[in-house]
């Protein structure tokens, strides 16, 4: 199948264009998530992510277990659990089953 697809991808300039330009954007992807992993600390990265979701959903509840936040952010689950009791018991979030809402923004964009 690979020599397949680099014949295709040898005869059709679009094609590997296209190919060239998903491998970058995966690649910056990937950097740039290893880097937040290496030098950002995991409070500033969980805030960020509640933040970013509530944004995309345009709503202050996620609606995700901290098992589904935990694969998307690369971390352990037990590490999200531990973070958003803390940020429960600040005052920044409300937890309850499969669900996480943000009551202080402010803060968390403080983080």
């Amino acid at each position: 199948m690979p020599c397949a697809f680099a014949k295709v991808m040898n005869e059709n300039i679009h094609l590997e264009a296209i190919t060239y330009k998903l491998a970058t954007k995966r690649l910056c992807t990937v950097t740039w998530a290893m880097q937040q992993m290496m030098f950002t600390s995991f409070d500033k990265r969980l805030a960020e992510f509640l933040l970013n979701e509530s944004h995309t959903t345009n709503s202050d509840e996620i609606n995700m277990t901290h098992e589904q936040i935990a694969k998307l952010m690369g971390s352990a689950r037990e590490v999200v659990t531990r973070m958003l009791k803390y940020f429960s018991t600040e005052g920044y979030v409300e937890l309850t089953r499969g669900k996480v809402k943000i009551i202080n923004k402010q803060a968390l964009e403080k983080l």
